[in-house]
């Protein structure tokens, strides 16, 4: 899910509400209205011309074969928010053009030369750490079924049902044979033409080894890795 601000300055005075409809679309699709949503720009305090805002949570319209790279070859993707404003004034009500704004995708690769790090996972943000991602990576040499990613909704969780264990404890003995060092993909998006900054967290989960339970953060240099979108 992403997460999207976005602004509004009133024109002029006599606004009592601001509404922005929206919806979000692969590209060279048109945008459909009727399943469009809506959200209130909350005015901001000691503005003038009054300023609003909002957030949008966005999630890619694309299934886990998409979001979740398994090869380092994986596609970049993208996507559409489109977006108009409905404006109260003085009691009449009137709206604005649509507006569209691109999404894409990056892929980016990581390794642990260690090769006892089982999961890893992608924290971003591309306004200025204002709101900051976590998505989980995949392991190469392991399949998109085997993945087992926690952070996932469907992910059966640890200590779950004697298959959930016996499935986890397959995926573990196929992790312990892949060649190092590891290699973990992740997809992360941000609109057209930005920055995105990010850090990579591995995690030894899984490995039963008690003098080296947790994991580490893995930074270049020191501060963030960045992208040009």
């Amino acid at each position: 899910m992403l997460a999207l601000t976005k602004e509004w300055q009133d024109p002029e005075d006599g606004i009592e509400t601001v509404l922005l409809y929206w919806t979000v679309t692969r590209q060279g699709e048109e945008p459909r209205w009727a399943s469009a949503r809506s959200v209130v720009m909350a005015a901001q305090p000691a503005t003038y011309p009054v300023r609003r805002r909002c957030t949008l949570w966005v999630t890619p319209p694309f299934g886990r074969r998409v979001l979740l790279p398994v090869r380092r070859t994986a596609e970049p993707v993208a996507f559409y928010v489109h977006c108009f404003f409905s404006v109260v004034q003085r009691g009449r009500m009137w709206s604005t053009a649509v507006s569209s704004q691109e999404i894409r995708s990056a892929i980016v690769t990581h390794s642990d030369p260690s090769a006892e790090c089982t999961q890893a996972f992608l924290h971003y943000s591309f306004d200025g750490l204002e709101h900051v991602h976590a998505v989980p990576m995949v392991l190469e040499g392991v399949s998109l079924r085997a993945q087992l990613l926690p952070s996932l909704p469907d992910c059966p969780g640890n200590g779950g049902s004697p298959a959930d264990r016996k499935q986890q404890a397959r995926r573990d003995q196929l992790v312990a044979r892949l060649p190092a060092p590891h290699l973990f993909h992740g997809r992360l998006w941000g609109p057209a033409e930005t920055r995105v900054r990010y850090v990579v967290y591995f995690c030894r989960q899984g490995t039963y080894n008690p003098f080296r339970e947790g994991g580490f953060w893995l930074f270049q240099d020191g501060g963030f890795w960045e992208v040009q979108l």
